[in-house]
């Protein structure tokens, strides 16, 4: 199975889970209480974007804005590293 990172948007917490690809994206309760969602991992920055298959956002995307849109309404973040929002 494969770690996922979620994200509080209360509190700021971070957690890992290992959860099955179906079940990535139905993201722990956080210790305050509130619902924490799925942060996506970048291990490469996307330059110049050409049209591509995004796994997952499980979805086809065609520039940058649309992948931040795509983002926004799944309601999942990117990943930096310690300290990044």
């Amino acid at each position: 199975m494969p770690l996922y990172d979620y994200h509080c948007v209360k509190c700021d917490a971070r957690a890992e889970e290992f959860r099955s690809v179906e079940n990535r994206n139905k993201a722990p309760k956080c210790e305050c209480g509130a619902q924490m969602r799925k942060a996506l991992s970048v291990s490469n920055p996307i330059g110049d974007v050409e049209p591509y298959y995004d796994d997952n956002l499980q979805t086809g995307i065609r520039s940058k804005q649309h992948r931040r849109e795509v983002m926004r309404k799944q309601g999942v973040y990117e990943k930096y590293g310690k300290g990044w929002h």
